[in-house]
């Protein structure tokens, strides 16, 4: 059992951004897994030195301070006045915990490949925690079936059957089986972790920020869990945001975009993402490695695996090792959905092969007409996230308005439509096309219309 959780704990554990962090015997246990351990050595922002070298902070602090938030939520769920079993509260800590533990190394660019056969996020996830010293921690120390904690983090991505919660299920199994019901309290768990509050999200934005040096991120997180409550609807708890609260919510809102603007989608972060994704897909495809040999390295790991795997004069070789000598690739053109052409090219999101296929034609291009100079991975397209920016935390008004029904949406507070909050979110959506050198880049830039069409034709 765990114990007294929201009990002073005389161990504890020092956090950059929330302090002392009290850990019992069952969260020490966790945390020394090797799953946990792997985490420290793998940057919660990918390549951050190449924009910001303070940026030093790991995915396992992150994961301290996801499970600091999740316990302070919890205890204001139950301060007030709502019953959660033993059960529950032991399943959600655990989960925060856990919620990153099967990332890939250098996440942002590996998951975002889309490749037949590839161990998806989710799959990883599941092994971890099912088939791993994980699974004995959490059965013996936890006394929880490893199995429902997995259900509270599955992300339902493109290699499971569904993510339609409204149905009553969460994503498939890796097998196509989706996974059983879920209870009203698991509904709340997951709206807590990754849901409609997202404590994974208010982490983030508060540590990146403060490592990355930047005050994009402010967000009083503490403050916002502290005017959260519970209100039923539909036979489901969900979270709601008290009235006086409508500030901190509005303050994530803003935050959030400024995050993604300014540090997530800064060029000098995603380019050596872009080259990263290129290097491990090309590594990937050759069958130098597999994707579950990827999945057990850190990041010093991953680029390691790929060097020794791959031949010298390989893609996949030359990419890290220009990753490793700091020698990124340079921005030709970048643009968002506004852009006539975006829509050509974001469908190659789906489809790495796809992508490459298009990168090499106008690679081959260039060459052929004496436009440019170009090998075959010296143009490389670096596509957004499938990301929404929805807001689903609701709120809760004193009076509300005639005609209107507690809780009330983010539209209802702040008078933007759907419509609106697309348009505001456009400029997080960037395509980017990166080129080896200088020379090269001049001339993607130059001959850019010839190259869009190229795109529609490749099939």
């Amino acid at each position: 059992m765990v114990g007294d959780f929201f009990g002073g704990s005389t161990r504890k554990v020092r956090d950059d951004v929330w302090g002392d962090v009290p850990v019992d015997k069952a969260v020490r246990a966790l945390l020394e897994t090797a799953a946990m351990s792997r985490l420290k050595g793998m940057s919660q922002l990918g390549f951050t030195l190449y924009a910001f070298p303070s940026a030093k902070h790991t995915r396992f602090d992150h994961s301290v301070g996801v499970y600091y938030l999740t316990r302070l939520t919890l205890k204001r769920i139950i301060d007030s006045g709502a019953y959660l079993e033993d059960r529950d509260v032991r399943a959600s800590l655990a989960a925060a915990l856990l919620h990153d533990a099967g990332r890939y190394p250098y996440a942002a660019s590996v998951e975002g490949i889309k490749l037949p056969g590839i161990l998806s996020r989710d799959e990883a996830s599941r092994r971890l925690i099912e088939e791993t010293e994980v699974a004995d921690v959490l059965t013996e120390s936890w006394d929880l079936e490893p199995h429902n904690v997995f259900r509270l983090i599955a992300q339902g991505d493109r290699h499971y059957h569904d993510d339609h919660e409204d149905d009553g299920m969460v994503a498939g199994e890796a097998n196509g089986t989706p996974l059983r019901h879920l209870t009203p309290t698991e509904y709340l768990t997951r709206d807590l972790l990754s849901g409609s509050l997202d404590v994974g999200t208010l982490d983030s934005l508060a540590r990146d920020a403060r490592a990355a040096k930047v005050s994009y991120g402010a967000v009083d997180a503490e403050a916002l869990v502290g005017s959260l409550r519970i209100v039923g609807q539909d036979n489901r708890a969900l979270i709601a945001v008290d009235e006086a609260g409508v500030g901190y919510l509005q303050s994530l809102v803003f935050a959030r975009y400024l995050m993604h603007y300014n540090v997530y989608g800064h060029y000098a972060l995603r380019i050596p993402t872009v080259m990263f994704l290129r290097a491990a897909q090309d590594a990937l495809q050759t069958e130098n490695i597999t994707s579950e040999q990827l999945a057990h390295e850190d990041d010093a790991g991953a680029l390691a695996l790929i060097t020794r795997s791959a031949a010298p004069e390989s893609s996949s070789a030359i990419l890290v090792k220009r990753l490793g000598d700091r020698r990124p690739y340079k921005r030709a053109i970048e643009f968002d959905e506004r852009h006539s052409s975006y829509a050509s090219l974001v469908r190659l999101r789906d489809d790495a092969s796809w992508r490459r296929r298009v990168e090499e034609a106008w690679a081959r291009y260039l060459t052929r007409y004496r436009k440019g100079v170009a090998g075959p991975f010296d143009i490389l397209i670096d596509l957004p996230e499938r990301r929404r920016f929805d807001i689903g935390l609701r709120l809760i008004r004193r009076s509300p308005l005639p005609g209107e029904r507690n809780p009330v949406n983010w539209q209802d507070i702040s008078g933007l439509t759907e419509e609106d909050m697309a348009r505001y979110h456009a400029p997080l959506h960037r395509i980017r096309v990166v080129a080896a050198n200088d020379d090269l880049a001049t001339s993607v830039r130059r001959h850019i219309d010839e190259l869009f069409t190229i795109a529609e034709e490749v099939g």
